[in-house]
């Protein structure tokens, strides 16, 4: 009687090792799915992202003259030169977020860490002329609706 209770153990052990072995390749492969799935989605959300940073200048919302805007790419998508400012643009879709290195130029735009400066190359070597000084003075935010 005991060979039988230790046999049907055994075979119960086996099974159970078996079945949850099979359901271990299952769960790989849905977590093999989903990362497909995740990765497709992110690649599309990425084409979005880009298709909106080369048309929102166009939009009719757009904040201002689309002429006067440039793009940069990287870090910020570009700069609009307008009459009375200069703006620096992030274009963003859905939930994305700004990047760290966009949060830190956001920061120093904030804090009036932006400054203009002339390189200019000529026979007598370089010249660097900084304008007006070290921070500009009165830079101011102008909310858009």
């Amino acid at each position: 009687m005991t060979v039988l209770i230790i046999f049907v153990l055994i075979f119960c052990i086996i099974w159970l090792i078996v079945v949850g072995h099979k359901q271990n390749k299952k769960i790989d492969k849905l977590i093999l799915r989903n990362n497909k799935l995740v990765s497709q989605k992110k690649s599309s959300e990425v084409r979005l992202g880009k298709t909106v940073e080369n048309v929102a200048p166009f939009f009719e919302k757009w904040p201002y003259d689309s002429n006067n805007f440039r793009f940069l790419g990287n870090p910020i998508d570009g700069v609009s030169f307008n009459e009375d400012e200069i703006v620096f643009v992030e274009i963003k879709t859905g939930m994305s977020r700004l990047s760290k290195n966009q949060h830190k130029i956001k920061s120093l735009v904030r804090n009036g860490k932006v400054k203009f400066i002339t390189f200019r190359l000529n026979e007598k070597g370089i010249d660097i002329k900084e304008y007006p000084s070290k921070k500009f003075v009165g830079i101011k935010h102008k909310p858009v609706q």
